[in-house]
Parts: structure tokens; C-alpha cells; sequence
């Protein structure tokens, strides 16, 4: 019985020291500030919603009449 708990424990400590590694070796801090700087700033990673289906895209890919935004040009015929 002492066994397995000596077992349980040393794996509860080897997960733990596992997923403590692998966050601190992923990337380092400075990376992720710089990338979420980035992704507040840029207007690309700005999404819009179709107003006839209704589908998300991202700003710089929507077809714009107006104020009206559409994710394909066949909806922006159909919409006006």
C-alpha cells in the first residue's frame, strides 16, 4: 500500500514539474507581450459581420457598400 502512494506521489510531482517546463520553455515573456500588442493594434484582426448571413470575416476582407459590410459580393447584389 505504501508503494503505490510512493508511486501516485512521485507522478503527481513529475506532471507538475513537466507542465511547469513546458510553460516557461514555449516562448519567453517579451514574445508575448509584443504578441498581444500586436494583435490590439492591428486592424486586420478586426472582424465584421455579414448583414445578410450574418458570418464573421475579418475587416480587411469584407466588401463594404456604404456602411453595409458583406462577406461576398454575390451577398452585397442581393442585399441592394
Amino acid at each position: 500500500m505504501g508503494r503505490i502512494f510512493l508511486v501516485l506521489v512521485l507522478l503527481a510531482v513529475s506532471l507538475y514539474i513537466v507542465k511547469y517546463l513546458r510553460t516557461k520553455l514555449d516562448k519567453p515573456p517579451e514574445a508575448l507581450k509584443k504578441d498581444d500588442q500586436l494583435n490590439q493594434n492591428s486592424d486586420e484582426n478586426k472582424m465584421v459581420k455579414c448583414l445578410h448571413c450574418g458570418l464573421h470575416i475579418p475587416e480587411n476582407e469584407a466588401i463594404k457598400q456604404g456602411d453595409k459590410v458583406f462577406c461576398s459580393l454575390e451577398h452585397a447584389q442581393r442585399e441592394l
